[in-house]
């Protein structure tokens, strides 16, 4: 494993997003966000503890009967798990996606019955971060440490929408496109070693496990990476980004019989490393701890 990280530059610009086609995504993405956004202020009398902003999502949820109404903590964790699947979303953005949620629910009519009521935000916060992040580590010498070797500009919500864009254009015939595979074939690359042309990053689910890896013979290998670098970092990052082992095998099965050596090496990934692999140029968007690194020879 080399958490210094990374496809062959043919196949990496497989995987770029095309100018024209990220601008055309973000527009539809913001567009779509402005729509959850207030439109205008009622000139009619105010409900007690609203802040008199109406939306036109408050006014279709206005002609909801009471009974057929979510609960508000439904709504908050609904809006949570949207902003990890679809924005990949750090826990800093999480926490003011779940924030903004609560505060809308707040301005709901009081007679709604089991939405009315305040929200845990930390439970959902937790919720949220125990069923769709993982927290991974990673051996560096230095903070910035953590790009990948090729498209180290595009960021995990990039490689999302971009895969997202392929499925709907070749759906139904091909939801996919051949990307997943060519990723996939990438990503047991880079398990093997070859990481100079990667858009990935390798991180561990247990760092201290990497001392514990069988190619201690190996300057490069994951033990001797984990006694000589500087720091240990720490990541708290969206599981859609992710991609492990397990996944990878998965996807190669689907492949051809020259996918075959690659599907052999990555089923036979040292369980001690645990390694897992970060799709995106912004892994320090993802930092949430650091510290010298404690296994340091």
């Amino acid at each position: 494993m080399d958490p210094s990280n990374n496809i062959n530059p043919s196949a990496a610009r497989t995987y770029s997003v095309e100018p024209q086609l990220e601008e055309a995504l973000q527009s539809e993405f913001e567009q779509q966000l402005e729509e959850t956004q207030p439109i205008h202020r009622t000139s009619a009398p105010l409900e007690t503890g609203s802040s008199g902003i109406v939306t036109d999502g408050n006014k279709r949820a206005r002609t909801i009967q009471a009974d057929e109404r979510c609960a508000a903590e439904s709504f908050v964790r609904t809006r949570a798990q949207l902003a990890t699947t679809l924005t990949c979303a750090n826990a800093g953005a999480l926490r003011r996606e779940i924030e903004l949620a609560a505060q809308q629910t707040a301005q709901w009519p009081t007679a709604t019955g089991p939405s009315a009521g305040s929200v845990d935000r930390s439970r959902v916060f937790d919720d949220v971060v125990a069923s769709s992040y993982a927290q991974l580590q990673r051996f560096q010498d230095h903070a910035a440490h953590c790009k990948p070797r090729v498209l180290e500009r595009q960021s995990a919500m990039d490689h999302l929408r971009s895969m997202a864009f392929l499925r709907y254009e070749h759906a139904p015939w091909n939801i996919w496109g051949g990307q997943r595979l060519d990723l996939g074939r990438a990503a047991a690359e880079h398990m093997r070693g070859d990481t100079n042309s990667s858009p990935f990053v390798s991180l561990s689910e247990d760092a201290s496990r990497l001392l514990l890896s069988p190619d201690d013979a190996n300057e490069y290998g994951a033990k001797a990476i984990a006694e000589s670098s500087n720091e240990l970092h720490t990541y708290t990052v969206p599981r859609v980004a992710t991609w492990t082992s397990e996944q990878i095998v998965r996807i190669l099965e689907d492949g051809t019989e020259n996918d075959e050596p690659d599907l052999a090496w990555v089923s036979d990934t040292p369980i001690e490393e645990r390694e897992v692999l970060f799709l995106g140029g912004n892994l320090d968007d993802y930092r949430t701890a650091s510290e010298p690194n404690p296994y340091r020879g």
